[in-house]
């Protein structure tokens, strides 16, 4: 009986259908995923700057003394004319006043010894003096005639000198800097002052790469933004491309704002959306856009895409950055024109991964 039953069993369990193995592999990423795109002729590439006049100086007496009155500090509003900063001038008052006495006594001089020519003159007319005599004369009058020009000339240098001891705006403006106090000992030409002017409208000053400068062309209009003004907008135009690199092997480039902007001011920050032209020839082939959040920076290396392979795995591929601007990054390497890469979230998911895409075919919700 007990055979019997054991057999049934045996039985019953050859006729079940055999179990089919589980499925212990992960389910697929779900990515959001980007196509790779031709980069156009013309990609944008934004770089930081700085707001500030278009006009400024940097102001300095032109003679040496010790500073007796600073009308102003940095911010501070003046006129042209005004009157920025003097030196104690009594000295080079003494010179001048020494220099007019000087050319005083040049003229009466000149003028006696003309009062001798026009006597030995007439002797002359009359046979009652020598020619030598009155030759001599002549020279004498020659003479002091070239001894007022130097003494005239003297006493209009100690003018100016006295002048240049009052330091005065050349325009309309506000101190950006100011290098000097009140009875510092100052030399001649050394700076006292930093202007900017506040009519004649403003630069913004950047630096361009290297790999791209040849591209900026000159008097090319470009968009400017200002965060501190909630991101407000104009027009620049490149008005001086540097010759020579800064550091880090960019290139000073100023441009001349077009537009006006209401609170603008020098020493604001500003972002300049440069336009670059590339070669029409070669960009469909050899540049591709790509979103900028699909970029991965690695610690060491070139940055990377994770691209979609036929199997929807991830292999990451190498890029090199030429531009990047609006949420898109211009990118060379190992890429064709529509394969796709991961659009966002690169830092969640691994090489080898295999994905599906955000909104094609059945999703999984957890």
């Amino acid at each position: 009986m007990v055979l019997v039953i054991i057999l049934a069993v045996l039985i019953l369990a050859g006729c079940s259908p055999a179990s089919e193995p589980l499925d212990t592999s992960s389910p697929p990423r779900l990515v959001d995923v980007a196509n790779v795109e031709p980069a156009e002729s013309m990609s944008w590439m934004t770089l930081p700057g700085r707001v500030e006049s278009s006009r400024r100086t940097k102001l300095s007496f032109e003679v040496t003394g010790q500073v007796e009155y600073l009308a102003l500090d940095v911010g501070d509003a003046f006129q042209r004319g005004d009157i920025l900063a003097r030196l104690n001038g009594e000295r080079y008052q003494l010179t001048y006043e020494r220099s007019k006495a000087a050319e005083v006594e040049a003229r009466t001089g000149l003028a006696d010894v003309q009062r001798e020519l026009r006597r030995l003159t007439r002797l002359r007319q009359g046979g009652h003096t020598s020619e030598a005599t009155l030759e001599n004369a002549e020279a004498a009058v020659a003479g002091a005639r070239a001894r007022v020009d130097s003494a005239v000339a003297s006493r209009k240098l100690a003018a100016r000198d006295l002048e240049q001891t009052s330091l005065r705006a050349p325009f309309d403006g506000t101190v950006a800097r100011r290098h000097a106090e009140p009875g510092q000992r100052v030399a001649a030409n050394e700076v006292i002052f930093n202007l900017v002017s506040s009519g004649d409208g403003f630069d913004v000053l950047t630096r361009v790469p290297e790999n791209v400068i040849g591209q900026v062309q000159a008097e090319s209009l470009q968009s400017v933004s200002v965060p501190a003004l909630d991101g407000a907008q104009t027009t620049a135009r490149v008005t001086h491309i540097g010759s020579h690199a800064a550091d880090g092997n960019d290139y000073p480039v100023i441009l001349r704002m077009t537009g006006s902007m209401a609170g603008l001011r020098s020493g604001m920050t500003a972002e300049v959306s440069f336009k670059i032209a590339t070669d029409s020839m070669t960009t469909s082939v050899d540049s591709f856009r790509v979103p900028l959040t699909s970029l991965l920076y690695p610690v060491l290396g070139e940055p990377r895409v994770l691209l979609l392979d036929d199997a929807n795995q991830l292999v990451s591929v190498p890029v090199k950055v030429l531009s990047v601007a609006d949420g898109e990054a211009v990118v060379t390497g190992g890429l064709q024109v529509g394969q796709k890469v991961v659009a966002r979230g690169v830092e969640f998911v691994s090489i080898g991964d295999r994905v599906s895409i955000l909104g094609q075919g059945p999703q999984q919700f957890h």
